[in-house]
């Protein structure tokens, strides 16, 4: 069974709609655009300017990396710098391994983005890189 049979002719599958501040996902919505800034969460000016650029480019929805609990604080500088500049386009914060940072920065963002696998025990954590032949 192939999942797109004809490529011009889809079909969207019945969803619930979820909210992330003003946008809606999902439901009758349509297709939303996210992008994700590439800069130093600390630099403040400089996450509000590409998160304004983003969002005058069409970007409906930012992700923002919090790595660090002092990253995650800081995203209420970010959120209050957009909202004073006009600029309402929700805020999800990226984060990954520290419960604490998103504990943090849910009180400031639209959205929180955690990677479950992520959480794991940091006792029992590891990378395991494979070769090209082991991962064939």
């Amino acid at each position: 069974m192939n999942y797109c049979a004809d490529p011009f002719s889809y079909q969207r599958r019945v969803s619930r709609e979820v909210r992330v501040g003003n946008v809606g996902i999902g439901g009758d919505n349509p297709i939303r655009v996210q992008s994700m800034i590439t800069c130093d969460t600390m630099d403040t000016g400089a996450s509000i300017a590409q998160t304004m650029e983003l969002a005058e480019a069409g970007c409906e929805i930012v992700r923002i990396t919090a790595p660090t609990v002092k990253d995650a604080a800081n995203l209420q500088h970010i959120v209050r710098g957009l909202r004073e500049r006009g600029c309402e386009v929700p805020i999800v914060a990226d984060i990954h391994f520290k419960p604490e940072a998103a504990m943090e920065a849910a009180k400031w963002v639209d959205k929180v983005r955690i990677n479950p696998g992520n959480y794991a025990d940091s006792k029992k954590f590891k990378i395991i890189e494979y070769s090209d032949e082991q991962y064939a």
